[in-house]
């Protein structure tokens, strides 16, 4: 994922001093390209009997431990070499870890020669409706190429039609998209750094619609302190958005959510800093402007753990506060649900944290969420996906779309629902107009993601899932192509009563977005 860090930790996260500082346990230096080697041709001594006990007091005192088959074993001197080093410049002295090389040997003995991917489980029919495909590419001054990484559908003027809002966060641009007419001409509403997510609201109450927008500050994955929280504020006279920068100096952005959290009738910003490896966390943006002021915001954080995705805001609870649910990935791999705690009278409020389901290993890749009736019974489920390869530039076996199926009381029922390479983005909608929820799935990858050899042929980037019967899905593939796909919405763009898909392009492939409108029931003479 590009908002993760680009030196995966892969084991060991957080802990003590120094892998190149001279410690017993390993020296560095060609020492290392010495111990990778002599373990790849098992050459190493075997671990002592206790060494499992001893890896996973030291690697799960942060997280869960690595199990041994998340990687093959050609993958792990690099990768534990890299997680000691990450170790040792924690600051941490409060841990006894194994000697290095112990620690390699437990997971080359473990760890299996090539990973191994199940295979997809598709339907034994066609899928009820067919698609066309709508390709655009928009060209750019200097040839910059795309990184489309969010889609929505909206309307900037409560009279107009909506548009797709397209942000962009390698050219920089916040673009708007008529899907209604022609030729498809998007306009620039505002050029940013690297725009990562977009939100609609009336920020400062004047009855035009706003857009709060997360700008990651790189577009590649760092620790620094590039991260800003922007208002576009529209001027409705002059058809224009001026851009205002609400908070800055912030690790990488990756959300924001609009909401009046506090119960005061004026609108705060939540704020998911998705960071790196240092920085990173999730705040609140108090808007503690009065009544008839311009927005003005103190910050609070709420989370201090970086790698947060998405913080979507509902009611979870139905006291009449608004709750967020928050995607931490990173070392953690963690959902969970923040319920807000304060009273109608009061400003600041304490949310009350509870995991809902975390993760079973750090190669799991958390990459997406969305809270949705999936099986409308009447409350809340999450639905989710793990697909992240950036971290670590591999694709996983346990990567695909997940369900937590609420029992109430704010309990869930964790379902697996497909296998899926890279996914990424999973949007719930009625694809057959059968009257319950479909899911319709994105994949997206590292250009040079591992093992090189699942990519020597198409692989399924964009997938429908079919409810078929309350809870059960059926597969579909709707392309093969290697994954490239890290945004996408699902709309009725075109006003026919059925639901279309837009799905972005990053800068690996030439295009920018692809409309694939549904054109409803297949017929006998209408074939894929």
């Amino acid at each position: 994922m590009i908002l993760r860090a680009a030196c995966a930790v892969l084991l060991c996260v957080g802990c003590a001093r120094a892998v190149f500082l001279g410690w017993e346990w390993f020296g560095g230096g060609t020492e290392t390209v010495v111990l990778a080697e002599a373990a790849v041709a098992g050459d190493t001594e075997p671990p002592a009997p206790d060494i499992e006990q001893r890896v996973a007091a030291f690697c799960g005192d942060c997280h869960a431990v690595p199990k041994p088959d998340g990687f093959p074993r050609r993958a792990w001197p690099q990768g534990i070499l890299r997680a000691y080093t990450f170790y040792a410049k924690s600051g941490r002295q409060d841990l006894v870890p194994p000697a290095m090389q112990e620690t390699l040997a437990y997971y080359l003995q473990r760890a299996p020669e090539a990973l191994t991917f199940p295979e997809l489980k598709v339907a034994d029919h066609q899928l009820a409706v067919t698609f066309e495909i709508e390709q655009l590419s928009i060209e750019e001054t200097g040839g910059v190429k795309s990184a489309v990484s969010h889609l929505k559908w909206m309307r900037l003027h409560p009279d107009a039609e909506p548009v797709l809002v397209v942000s962009d966060m390698r050219r920089g641009s916040v673009k708007a998209l008529s899907l209604r007419d022609q030729p498809r001409q998007p306009r620039l509403l505002a050029r940013l750094n690297n725009p990562c997510h977009v939100e609609p609201c009336d920020l400062d109450g004047d009855g035009a619609i706003d857009l709060v927008v997360a700008d990651l500050g790189t577009f590649i994955a760092q620790d620094h302190d590039r991260g800003r929280v922007v208002w576009l504020r529209r001027h409705e006279e002059a058809d224009r958005y001026e851009p205002i920068v609400v908070a800055a100096g912030l690790g990488r952005v990756a959300d924001v959510r609009p909401g009046d959290f506090d119960g005061d009738g004026d609108i705060d910003l939540l704020v998911a800093i998705f960071g790196m490896n240092k920085t990173g966390d999730i705040r609140m943006l108090w808007n503690v402007a009065p009544r008839g002021e311009s927005p003005r915001f103190e910050m609070e954080v709420l989370d201090p753990r970086p790698g947060a995705v998405h913080v979507p805001v509902q009611d979870l609870n139905g006291d009449g506060h608004l709750d967020f649910a928050a995607l931490i990935s990173q070392e953690y791999e963690q959902i969970a649900v923040f319920l807000n705690q304060q009273g109608s009278n009061q400003r600041l409020a304490p949310f009350h944290v509870r995991v809902l389901w975390e993760g079973p290993d750090l190669t799991f890749g958390l990459s997406g969420m969305q809270l949705v009736d999936l099986d409308r019974d009447g409350d809340t489920d999450i639905l989710f996906t793990n697909g992240d390869a950036f971290d670590n530039n591999f694709v996983n076996p346990s990567h695909g779309v997940q369900w937590l199926e609420n029992r109430g009381d704010l309990t869930f029922e964790y379902h697996h629902l497909t296998h899926l390479a890279g996914a990424y983005v999973a949007l719930p909608g009625d694809i057959d107009l059968d009257g319950d929820l479909d899911i319709v799935v994105s994949a997206w990858a590292p250009k040079h993601a591992e093992p090189r050899e699942y990519f020597e042929q198409p692989r399924p980037s964009l997938l429908c899932l079919e409810q078929t019967a309350p809870g059960v899905f059926a597969t579909h593939v709707l392309e093969m192509a290697v994954p490239y796909h890290a945004a996408m919405e699902l709309a009725d763009f075109d006003g026919d009563g059925d639901l279309d898909i837009a799905v972005g392009y990053d800068s690996q492939h030439a295009g920018w977005v692809d409309i694939w409108w549904n054109r409803g029931k297949r017929t006998a003479d209408r074939r894929d």
